[in-house]
């Protein structure tokens, strides 16, 4: 079976610092299913998925 391309996705969750509760990405969920986070200025480590 041929690999599905990632070709559309969409936000699911909000990523959010779990100190401040600022948002610092998103969770996106592509066509093939596979989730991905989107950060704003680089990864981070405390977080919460909102």
């Amino acid at each position: 079976m041929p690999r599905q391309e990632r070709l559309e996705a969409k936000a699911i969750k909000r990523i959010l610092d779990a100190r401040t509760r600022e948002v610092v990405g998103w969770l996106y969920e592509w066509n093939t299913g596979e989730k991905l986070p989107c950060w704003k200025d680089g990864r981070r480590e405390k977080v919460i998925y909102e």
